[in-house]
C-alpha cells in the first residue's frame, strides 16, 4: 500500500476550496488503496483564532473520515501582511519540528500552495526522508498577490518569485488547478513536469434533490428566487459588487440575493446592507460543508463573482453550482469565466459592470427555461469534467509514476532498498509538548500511542 502525506496550512474543519478539495482527494486516494496521513495546522482559518476544543501550544492527532491528520501549532494571522508571514512562518518551523517525529515516512509527500513558503518545509522534509515532493498550486504567489496589490515592494516580489522557482525545480512533479498556472510553469521551469489537477466537486452530494426544508427555512422568504453566494468573503472576491446588483433591482421584490460566509469583508458588507438598507440581501454565517449542498439545491441561481483576473484564478464555487444544476451568474474574467462558457453553464459579465449584471439578473429571474438549460448544461459538464473521483484516479496515476521514477518503491516493497527503515526515521512522542520527542520503538508501539493520543485537543 503506498504512501502519501499532505501537507497544508489549511484542512476541515476550515471551510474553504483548498479545505473541501483536500480532504475529497484524500478520501478518494484512501479508496483507491493509498495510505493518507495530513500534516496541518490547528484550525483557524478565517477568523485568525484556534477552533474552540484546541490547546494553542499543543500538536494534536486526529482521525477525519478515513484519513489520520496531524495538527502543529501555530500563531494565527489576525489581520495585514506582515501578521500573515508571521503565521505561514510559525506553521514551517512547527512542521520542520514536529513533522518528523510525528509522520509515519511517505513514500510521497504533496504540499500545498499556497502559502508559497511551504515549499521550504516541503523540500527539507522530502530531502530528510530521501522522497520525491510533488508541489500542487491552486494559486500563482507572488502574482496574485502582486495582481491584487498586497506586495509592491519590488525586492519582496523579486525574492518570493525566485523561491517559487526553486521550489518548482525541486519537485519531482508540479500539478496545478487551472490551465494558466500550469502554463505559467511550463514556459519558467520547461525541465519539471507539469500537469493539470483541477478543482472539482463530489457529484454524489450536489443534485436538485438535496434540497430540503430545513434549507430553505435558512435562506428565508421562500416565495423569492434566490441568488446565492457561498464562501470566503474576501479581498479577491469582491463582494461589495453584488451589493451594488442588489441595489439595482429593488424593484425586483421576487428576488433576493444570500450571501453565505465569513472572512475579511464580512462586517463592511454587513455595514453596507443597513446603511441602505438593502432589504433584498441577506447576510449568513459561514454554514457546515455537510449542509451547502441543500442550501444550493434550494436555491435558483449561483452568483460567482471574480474582482481580479489573476492569471489561473477559478472559483471552485463553480463546480458545485453545476452539479447541483444552477445556472451560474459569473462576474468576473479569466480561466473561470471561460470554463462557465464552455460549459454553458450560465451567463458572464465583466466586473464592474453593474448595469450588465441587473440586466443579467432580471433576464434570470424572468425565464425559468434559460434557468432550466444552463443547470442541466452544468450538471452535465460536471459529471463529465469535473468529478472528483476521475480527477483523484488521474492524480493516483500520476503519483504512482512519480514514486516509480524516483525509484522509491517503500518498504513493504520486497524490492525496496532505501536507505534506513521507516521505523528507524519516525520518531513519536508519548507526550506532544515536550520539546525534544523521544525516539519511537515499532510500528506497533507508536500505532499504541497515537491511540492514546487521538483525542488530544478536544479539551
Amino acid at each position: 500500500m503506498p504512501r502519501i502525506l499532505l501537507l497544508t496550512q489549511y484542512f476541515p474543519p476550515e471551510i474553504g476550496a483548498a479545505q473541501t478539495r483536500l480532504f475529497e482527494l484524500g478520501q478518494e486516494l484512501s479508496s483507491l488503496g493509498w495510505e493518507v496521513e495530513v500534516l496541518t495546522a490547528l484550525p483557524n482559518y478565517p477568523t485568525g483564532r484556534v477552533f474552540q476544543g484546541y490547546d494553542l501550544r499543543k500538536p494534536v492527532r486526529e482521525v477525519i473520515g478515513r484519513l489520520s491528520v496531524v495538527r502543529v501549532p501555530l500563531r494565527p494571522a489576525q489581520k495585514g501582511f506582515v501578521d500573515r508571514l508571521r503565521c505561514y512562518f510559525s506553521f514551517i518551523n512547527s512542521v520542520l519540528r514536529w513533522g518528523p517525529t510525528l509522520c509515519t515516512k511517505p513514500d510521497v509527500l504533496f504540499v500545498e500552495s499556497p502559502p508559497l513558503f511551504l515549499g521550504h518545509a516541503g523540500v527539507r522534509l522530502s530531502g530528510r526522508w530521501g522522497i520525491p515532493m510533488v508541489f500542487n498550486v491552486s494559486d500563482l504567489w507572488p502574482e496574485s498577490a502582486k495582481f491584487m496589490g498586497i506586495v509592491r515592494n519590488g525586492l519582496v516580489l523579486a525574492t518570493a518569485e525566485a523561491l517559487e522557482l526553486s521550489y518548482y525545480r525541486r519537485a519531482a512533479l508540479v500539478t496545478g488547478t487551472s490551465n494558466e498556472i500550469i502554463e505559467s510553469v511550463r514556459r519558467r521551469c520547461p525541465l519539471t513536469p507539469a500537469e493539470v489537477i483541477t478543482n472539482g466537486v463530489d457529484i454524489t452530494r450536489f443534485g436538485s434533490q438535496f434540497a430540503d426544508d430545513q434549507a430553505r427555512s435558512l435562506l428565508g422568504n421562500q416565495a423569492r428566487l434566490t441568488f446565492i453566494y457561498a464562501g470566503v468573503m474576501g479581498v479577491a472576491q469582491g463582494l461589495s459588487l453584488v451589493l451594488d446588483v442588489a441595489a439595482a433591482v429593488r424593484d425586483l421584490n421576487h428576488v433576493q440575493f444570500v450571501l453565505i460566509g465569513d472572512g475579511a469583508d464580512r462586517e463592511l458588507l454587513q455595514r453596507r446592507i443597513k446603511a441602505e438598507g438593502l432589504h433584498n440581501v441577506c447576510l449568513l454565517n459561514a454554514q457546515p460543508k455537510e449542509k451547502i449542498p441543500a442550501l444550493l439545491a434550494s436555491s435558483t441561481v449561483g452568483f460567482h463573482v471574480l474582482k481580479f483576473s489573476i492569471p489561473g484564478a477559478v472559483p471552485s464555487k463553480i463546480y458545485e453550482a453545476m452539479a447541483s444544476g444552477l445556472p451560474i451568474l459569473f462576474a468576473g474574467g479569466g480561466e473561470g469565466a471561460r470554463r462557465v462558457l464552455e460549459a454553458r453553464a450560465g451567463l458572464v459579465v465583466p466586473y464592474d459592470d453593474v448595469q450588465r449584471l441587473a440586466e443579467a439578473v432580471r433576464r434570470l429571474a424572468s425565464d425559468p427555461a434559460l434557468r432550466r438549460e444552463l443547470g442541466s448544461a452544468g450538471r452535465h459538464a460536471a459529471e463529465q469534467l469535473y468529478s472528483r473521483r476521475e480527477i483523484a484516479k488521474h492524480l493516483h496515476q500520476l503519483l504512482l509514476g512519480v514514486i516509480g521514477r524516483f525509484g522509491y518503491l517503500g518498504q513493504d516493497d520486497p524490492s525496496y532498498s532505501g536507505g534506513g527503515s521507516r521505523d528507524s526515521d519516525s520518531k513519536v512522542s508519548s507526550s506532544l509538548a515536550l520539546p525534544t520527542p523521544p525516539e519511537g520503538g515499532s510500528r506497533e508501539e507508536r500505532g499504541n500511542q497515537a491511540h492514546e493520543t487521538k483525542s488530544w485537543g478536544q479539551g
